[in-house]
């Protein structure tokens, strides 16, 4: 009997997850994100670890009291997971890049990017393109669905233009497409848009654990949410994969490996 195919991008060794997923290692400087991602899962961790007061505490933006000692790290480094690159965190992050590449490390820099802060990084570390891979936030091209979900942060055609500034200026790009903000049809137009700008991947992932980690006492909100989950339920995302699948630059996210998976397991009985 031969042995089914599996379909493109599926793990054939036990799946990792968030971070794992990109790196080995993460670094952060602070606590609190001005994006005020209603999505944002370091938002309730830190409301679980009573790191702030409530979720309204977390736009406010703190550096830690000492910023990470540089070392030299076994795999990729994640900066940062926890929060953004806003003007607030700049100086302390271009500091804390600095120590990370001077020690050799690959560093991946992700973020909701401001532009001020992508055309000063790529101004100071010039010289380390060959350690860096910047991976931009982008779910939708569409305007009002970001700044429903993401009302702090950089508007869509701002996170562009970091997108085709990195890349102009010679430094490896990607995209993160996680969380994708709308259903198929809207992820493969924003896919098919910002290709071009990326020489690595662009990585696509639904958005995860709505009931657990958005606010939904506003009806609207509620509205929303629910609305996100009819999107990408388990026959859209199997469409969004019949339609990209093979794509070199193409990556899934856990969250549709996950779909793949049962989608096979179900073939299969």
């Amino acid at each position: 009997m031969n042995q089914p195919t599996l379909p493109l991008n599926l793990p054939v060794v036990a799946p990792k997850f968030g971070v794992a997923e990109w790196a080995e290692a993460s670094v952060n400087i602070g606590t609190g994100c001005s994006h005020n991602c209603r999505y944002c899962y370091a938002c309730g961790n830190a409301l679980w670890r009573n790191q702030i007061p409530s979720r309204a505490d977390w736009t406010t933006e703190r550096l830690k009291s000492h910023l990470p000692k540089a070392k030299k790290y076994s795999g990729r480094v994640m900066f940062p997971t926890t929060h953004d690159i806003s003007p607030f965190y700049l100086e302390a992050a271009v500091a804390t890049l600095r120590g990370l590449l001077e020690q050799g490390n690959q560093v991946l820099i992700v973020s909701k990017p401001h532009l001020v802060c992508i055309q000063r990084l790529c101004q100071e570390f010039d010289k380390f393109k060959s350690q860096i891979l910047f991976r931009f936030s982008i779910g939708s091209l569409n305007e009002s669905l970001a700044a429903f979900w993401e009302p702090g942060a950089p508007r869509i055609p701002e996170r562009v233009e970091c997108l085709k500034f990195a890349h102009a200026a010679g430094f490896a790009t990607s995209v993160s497409m996680e969380p994708m903000l709308a259903g198929t049809d809207d992820a493969i137009d924003t896919f098919v848009a910002l290709e071009p700008y990326v020489t690595d991947k662009i990585w696509l992932g639904k958005m995860n654990k709505v009931s657990q980690r958005v606010d939904q006492r506003d009806p609207e909100v509620r509205r929303r949410c629910i609305q996100i989950g009819k999107l990408q339920c388990d026959s859209e995302v199997c469409r969004l994969v019949e339609t990209l699948q093979g794509h070199p630059k193409l990556e899934w996210k856990e969250s549709i490996t996950e779909v793949i998976a049962k989608g096979l397991e179900a073939s299969l009985r």
